[in-house]
């Protein structure tokens, strides 16, 4: 192979390197052994811990339940790029009720509200960060 061939290689390779860098790697395939909760936050720490675990709320709602889960004092900034991408809610058997996908440019905090019927027992409420992975808070339905 001629100089000339090699040195257009190169030049591909490092001009798809510095595109591929300022474009946020996030792989929509996130595999994860299992998600962090506050008292199991896997490779980072309690500080990390507490801007990633999702915050969850319910309130009656008419004959339903309306559940809101929020993400707080974590950015949502393109520039680093660092955000929440997703916010769901399942059941204890992993049914998905409800999912809201976020874009690193909304506004902060990361908020998502679903109206559901009459649920009593756990839910399970997860949120995904583009660096930190996923994180899972799990609450008790009481309402009165």
């Amino acid at each position: 192979m001629n100089k000339s061939v090699l040195a257009f290689i190169l030049g591909v390779l490092v001009a798809a390197g510095l595109t591929l860098a300022t474009v946020p790697q996030v792989s929509q395939e996130y595999t994860q052994p299992e998600p962090y909760t506050a008292k199991f936050f896997g490779p980072w720490n309690a500080a990390v811990a507490n801007t990633h675990v999702p915050q969850v709320t319910f309130e009656k709602a008419g004959r339903g339940l309306k559940v809101t889960i929020q993400v707080d004092n974590h950015p949502m900034d393109p520039q680093k790029p660092h955000w929440i991408m997703w916010i769901r809610l399942e059941d204890t058997k992993g049914t998905k009720l409800g999912e809201k996908v976020f874009q690193p440019t909304d506004p902060r905090p990361a908020v998502a509200v679903f109206e559901l019927p009459a649920i009593h027992g756990k839910l399970k409420a997860f949120e995904r960060c583009n660096i930190h992975g996923i994180w899972l808070n799990e609450v008790d339905v009481k309402v009165k």
